[in-house]
């Protein structure tokens, strides 16, 4: 009896193999993967992971929040219109964009007879760094639309941006360090690319196997006997195998003409009981991992729901709203700024700039003192008496007043229409390149108390800045609002029934070839009366001026 042969060939499909990301070198670029396609690898997840582009949309929003603003625009509003006008609100937007999908940007910093011009967006996914050079540096970029088309989009060299260098257009790159990578930067949810591509396919294999026949794949039988040779059997596999395979052609239909039903090929369903199951156990676990690799602290924040301790989704929210912003989102935006600073600060302005929140963090009204006592710590007096300064005699004090109020006296009302490169950066936020602000304990000549008297006696300036930090100090435990052990020495002075006050002093750089001490002094005298209290340069609180004596309660907390 002859022998029944059976053949049983397994056809490979599809199987995800994940991207192997390295450098190739071509011509005198470098591209990012073979035939520059991790970029396009990283585009594709985000176009096609909902979960993913959820995140990485909100991410970029919450970088950019309402576009730059700077605590010196009031008094550097010159310098604050001439870096908006020089980075559009569009630019600036697409660069924190690309930083939020790559963790890199690029922008095109473009100069003038000297002087910054533009600062324009590049998109990152068509910039490739030239080679290194011997020392290992890397001297320009180039551009393209596709480096894949040379001859079609031909690359452009452009020069790397340094320092100093003022004359043409230039490169800049935004990124973090990441350990071995010389040319390029992964994004720092790396290790979610491969769950925001398994995302994907099981929306289109789901999407067609609901479609057609709820089935996931089929048994071929071949009922004609022995194929005639491994070329039939090949090519039957190859075609099987280009019509079968894929999320999208699930459920295909095969048409197969037979001379007769028993050699007839047979095709049977492999159903799968439970595959709801495993759609929703796959979805979750893909949303779960690429939630992971963003960092995201609720779901909740883009509109997935999740089980938690809170009793209320808005404290949820708002709670993982402030822990993104400080874990994940300024990070992001420092790294963003700090380079933009850097081709600002070079093109000679001192201006510090930083983002607008998108969303307003509530600030606590000020707490007046605890009732318990007084504030006597000498440790605090010394503290702040280190930080104080007695002004040099290049500076002369044109102005001292107790203001309150909307600022209305600054650069542009003194028509000094530009800022001179020769002078130093300034050492305090409301200073300006001309004048200095500082700050002297005044009130009582005649204190009791050891902190008033040590302060009065030192007959020191200080910076705002440095108040605050003397106040973050412990002072006698119990003293602070509610019993807290500090307190805000900018606001409350000495403490309960204190008779001091913080009086701002307006310095003048002598020499400035701008204006004169006299002129000056001229211009604030000759403000109107009613106006004279509101010519300072940065608007503080009321309370700063005001002893504590002369406060609601003398200064004291009342519960």
């Amino acid at each position: 009896m002859e022998e029944k042969k059976h053949f049983l060939d397994v056809v490979q499909l599809d199987n995800y193999v994940r991207p192997d990301v390295k450098e190739v070198s071509n011509k005198d670029w470098v591209m990012n993967g073979d035939k520059n396609s991790f970029y396009t690898y990283i585009i594709e997840r985000y176009n096609g992971s909902p979960t993913n582009r959820a995140i990485i949309d909100s991410y970029a929003k919450l970088i950019y929040g309402k576009g730059l603003y700077s605590k010196q625009q009031a008094v550097k509003p010159l310098q604050f219109a001439q870096v908006l006008q020089k980075l559009s609100k569009k630019d600036l937007r697409n660069i924190c964009q690309d930083y939020a999908v790559f963790s890199e940007a690029c922008y095109e910093a473009i100069y003038k007879n000297g002087n910054l011009e533009k600062i324009k967006h590049v998109p990152k996914n068509q910039i490739l760094p030239n080679k290194m050079n011997a020392d290992g540096d890397i001297e320009g970029y180039w551009y393209s639309l596709d480096f894949n088309q040379p001859k079609k989009y031909e690359p452009i060299f452009i020069p790397k941006w340094e320092a100093g260098k003022k004359n043409g257009s230039y490169i800049k790159v935004i990124s973090s360090y990441q350990l071995g990578k010389s040319y390029f930067t992964d994004p720092d949810y790396m290790a979610g690319l491969a769950y925001a591509h398994l995302e994907e396919e099981i929306a289109n294999f789901c999407i067609n196997y609901i479609s057609n026949d709820l089935s996931i794949g089929k048994i071929i039988n071949m009922n004609s006997g022995e194929p005639q040779s491994e070329e039939v059997r090949a090519n039957v596999k190859k075609a099987f195998k280009k019509e079968g395979q894929g999320s999208k052609n699930a459920g295909n239909v095969f048409i197969n003409w037979n001379d007769n039903k028993d050699t007839s090929i047979t095709i049977e369903n492999i159903e799968v009981s439970n595959a709801y199951e495993q759609f929703n156990w796959l979805s979750e676990e893909a949303q779960g991992k690429i939630l992971t690799a963003h960092k995201v602290v609720s779901g909740k924040m883009f509109g997935i729901d999740s089980a938690s301790g809170f009793s209320s989704n808005a404290d949820e929210i708002e709670t993982a709203f402030n822990e993104t912003m400080l874990n994940v989102i300024q990070p992001k935006q420092e790294v963003v700024l700090d380079d933009l600073m850097e081709t600002f600060t070079d093109a000679g302005f001192s201006i510090d700039l930083d983002f607008i929140p998108l969303r307003e963090k509530k600030q606590p009204d000020p707490v007046a003192l605890s009732n318990h006592g007084q504030h006597q710590d000498p440790i605090v007096a010394d503290a702040l008496l280190e930080l104080g300064e007695v002004v040099s005699e290049d500076w002369e004090l044109v102005d001292e007043i107790e203001v309150v109020g909307e600022p209305k006296l600054s650069e542009i009302s003194l028509n000094l229409a530009s800022v001179p490169s020769s002078f130093p950066n300034v050492v305090s936020e409301q200073d300006t390149s001309l004048f200095k602000i500082r700050y002297k304990y005044a009130g009582n000549p005649n204190p009791e108390r050891e902190f008033c008297a040590k302060m009065m006696k030192a007959d020191k300036v200080y910076r705002k800045e440095d108040i605050e930090l003397a106040g973050s100090k412990v002072v006698n435990a119990g003293l602070g609002p509610l019993g807290s052990d500090t307190y805000n020495i900018w606001l409350w002075k000495g403490g309960k029934n204190c008779n001091h006050f913080w009086q701002r002093q307006i310095y003048l750089r002598k020499g400035n070839n701008k204006i004169s001490v006299n002129e000056a002094r001229r211009m604030i005298l000759e403000l109107d009366p009613k106006d004279r209290p509101l010519a300072k340069w940065q608007e503080n609180d009321k309370l700063v001026a005001q002893p504590p004596n002369d406060m609601p309660n003398k200064g004291a907390y009342v519960e």
